[in-house]
């Protein structure tokens, strides 16, 4: 037990160090808040369970947590306007052209994250606060070049194709797990 608390109170220097750290150039604060201590720790579990050899795994990760790593295949998931971009960067009818450049950064984090294939969804509806609600499909989908872009199952395919895709795809699934 007392070895335990060791590791403890050694984590809970380990943080306040980081969060109180300084930059070698001078006195600018290069600390960390909270979240990015956490993003931080996150990012270090990933990365000891890389060198174990985890082939065939799944990652989840913030965009923000992601920085720097490379993965084969990418699924950025609910990239809907007030999601990515954030509805703070775009509610009060007031654009902030340096808070969408920030989500339009974070957005190209995501995309070049991906190294064999790249997968965005995005919802026609969602639940927030117990009522059904219409979403888009963020902007930034809008900038992609058209001719990187397949869409499945979305306002902008109404063929058909798309939904023998899916079945096909998930008869693979079925299959491979053996069901």
């Amino acid at each position: 037990a007392e070895s335990k608390w060791a590791n403890v109170l050694d984590f809970i220097g380990w943080l306040t160090k980081k969060g109180e750290a300084s930059t070698e150039f001078g006195n600018e604060n290069d600390g960390k808040n909270l979240l990015e201590l956490t993003q931080m720790v996150s990012l270090m579990s990933m990365l000891e369970g890389r060198e174990d050899g985890e082939i065939d795994t799944v990652k989840l990760s913030t965009l923000h947590a992601a920085k720097g790593l490379e993965f084969g295949h990418v699924f950025l998931i609910g990239v809907e306007e007030g999601i990515l971009p954030h509805r703070e960067s775009i509610d009060a009818g007031v654009l902030d052209p340096t808070k969408i450049e920030e989500e339009r950064r974070l957005m190209y984090v995501g995309i070049t994250r991906a190294q064999k294939s790249l997968n965005i969804s995005w919802c026609k509806k969602r639940k927030r606060a117990g009522e059904m609600q219409m979403c888009e499909p963020s902007r930034f989908i809008a900038e992609l070049p058209k001719d990187d872009v397949r869409h499945f199952g979305n306002p902008f395919n109404d063929t058909g194709a798309s939904k023998d895709y899916g079945k096909s795809k998930m008869a693979g699934i079925r299959a491979m797990l053996g069901k």
